[in-house]
Formats: structure tokens, sequence, C-alpha cells
């Protein structure tokens, strides 16, 4: 099984006053259970090396949140940009060592906000761009998860008319305000969404300060909002990823 671990960035609601963020990302790191324990230690390990102790206990904080290792603040505020950075650069190593997919869906703000307004706009339906995203993301997720059990099946097993699932696909969310369980219902029932067979019904929550997995991905959806900001400006954590195969998918939520 994979979980797929969500993370998010940019999410200001339905506002668009923010100049900073103007995109609204969802990305899922797709884990494969069996490397699951040994991602988890190489984290506990690397932040018992950069704080001396384990994330949550005195004079630590209880998550890595991005913005702040980025910006220096919070936490980070004493720390000078070359350790932050080696905090971030060791973060995303454990992904690129392992080649860990990552699936991105974004959609412009302002874009969202005009096509809420046109009255005859048959977006209107969207409620928030977390909503949208989530469901364009859910129909990337869907199809990356199909083709990754198809590479494993023989000639015969392809000309079934039913394709046995090798691996299903659980989706772990941090937070159920901005991920509704209602998204996951909306996709199944959609068009894009009525036969999909591997991605299990329902997702799972897991507050961000007890998953691993939704800090590295929240991580990667932050360096992925800031390259959409700027993609022809270096980006060098993105552009990591991207290089060390980390990034499957880039899914441009059209209006």
């Amino acid at each position: 099984m994979y979980l797929v671990y969500l993370g998010e960035s940019g999410n200001t609601g339905v506002s668009v006053a923010d100049s900073n963020q103007p995109h609204h990302v969802h990305v899922g790191l797709l884990i494969h259970e069996s490397q699951s324990i040994s991602i988890n230690g190489e984290f506990n390990a690397l932040c018992r090396r950069h704080f001396g102790r384990p994330l949550g206990e005195a004079g630590t904080p209880k998550e890595l949140r991005p913005s702040d290792i980025f910006q220096g603040r919070g936490d980070f505020t004493s720390w000078p940009v070359q350790k932050r950075h080696e905090l971030i650069q060791d973060c995303l190593s454990i992904l690129i060592r392992r080649e860990t997919p990552l699936i991105t869906a974004y959609v412009d703000k302002e874009t969202f906000a005009k096509s809420r307004s046109n009255g005859d706009d048959p977006n209107m339906v969207w409620e928030s761009p977390s909503e949208i995203t989530m469901g364009r993301f859910l129909f990337a997720l869907n199809m990356f998860v199909d083709e990754l059990n198809m590479s494993g099946l023989n000639s015969d097993q392809l000309m079934e008319s039913q394709w046995p699932v090798a691996d299903f696909a659980m989706v772990v969310a941090g937070d159920g305000r901005s991920v509704e369980p209602r998204f996951m219902t909306q996709f199944l029932k959609s068009d894009d969404g009525m036969d999909s067979t591997a991605v299990l019904a329902n997702f799972c929550y897991v507050g961000s300060e007890h998953s691993v997995g939704t800090q590295l991905a929240n991580m990667c959806a932050y360096f992925a909002r800031r390259w959409l900001q700027n993609p022809s400006s270096p980006q060098p954590y993105f552009e990591a990823l991207r290089d060390g195969k980390v990034v499957q998918v880039v899914y441009n939520v059209q209006m």
C-alpha cells in the first residue's frame, strides 16, 4: 500500500489579496508502506543531529514548518542561513535518495476568484481553491497509481476486463478544515473518479506534528509554490526535487 501524505501551501481561502502567494498548491508524497519505517527513522535521526533532541522536546519546535526554516522565523530566528539550508537539504535528501514520487496540483487564486464572480461560469460550484485543486489532485493520483499497478502486470492480465490491484493508496491529510471529507466523495462520484479502484474511499487524518510524511510533503508544497511564483529565477530546492526524480506530476488546474 502507498501512504499518500498531503502537503499544502498558499492557503488564503478565497482571498487573492496576498501577492506573495498567488497559487494554492496541494501535493502528495507517495511513500510505500515498506519504506515508511526507514523514512521516519532517518527524519528523527536528522532532527536529533540538528537540534540535539527529538522534535517536541524542550528547546525544539513541535514540527518543521518550511516557511519558518526558509525565512528564519520562530524557532529558527537565531539560525544562520547555512544552518537552515543544511536542515532543508537533509530533509529533501530523504526523498531524493529514494526517488519518492511527488504529485503536485495547483490553481491560480485570482483566476479562481474571477471565475467564481462570473454568474454563468460552471466553476461557480467550487467553494474554495482547495476544493477544485484537490479534485484535480485526486484525478492525477488515481491515474498515477493505476500506472504503477499496470507496470507489474503481464500481457494476459492486461487483457482481463478488471485488472488486479497490487497496491492501494490511502490519502493521509493533516487538516480536515482545508481537506474536507466530502472532497473524496465528490471525486469518487464524478466521471473522473467513478472507475477508481486503487484509491481508498476515505481520507485518513493525522496532525502534522505527528506525521513525518506530512511535514516532508508540506516542505515540498512550499518550495513548489515558490517555484510557481517565479519559475524563471533559480529555485534550488524545487529543482533538486525535480532533478532527483521526486517531482512526477505538476497539474495546472484550468478554470
